[in-house]
């Protein structure tokens, strides 16, 4: 895929409002936009993080799985179980994560390698 310019994840969500100020405010990442309900923007790094409303054909959670790579795997955790996250912790031999679910049940996690 030579002409790969971008990727992005989308995510079905329920709410818009609650959705971005989860990605927003609890996780810190920045909207680069936002067109009503209809669709948002989230800049996570070097990914764009689609909102989208759930339509009926999509069942909440389950529906993906977002992983974000960090240094300070502690800090990092500290800093979000104090916006309200709560983790599941396993660590996987050369791999720690923290697994979290955003407000529709989709699921995520904090990864750090452990080399």
């Amino acid at each position: 895929m030579k002409n790969l310019k971008s990727c992005r994840i989308n995510v079905m969500i329920s709410n818009m409002d609650k959705a971005i100020e989860f990605y927003q405010s609890k996780l810190g990442l920045e909207l680069i936009n936002r067109y009503g309900d209809h669709y948002a923007e989230i800049k996570a790094a070097d990914l764009i993080i689609g909102l989208h409303p759930l339509s009926e054909k999509v069942v909440q959670g389950n529906n993906l799985s977002i992983g974000f790579g960090v240094v300070e795997f502690d800090s990092t955790i500290k800093e979000l179980e104090s916006n309200g996250i709560e983790f599941k912790l396993e660590k996987d031999g050369w791999i720690r994560l923290a697994h979290f679910k955003d407000p529709d049940n989709n699921q995520m996690f904090l990864a750090e390698r452990k080399d």
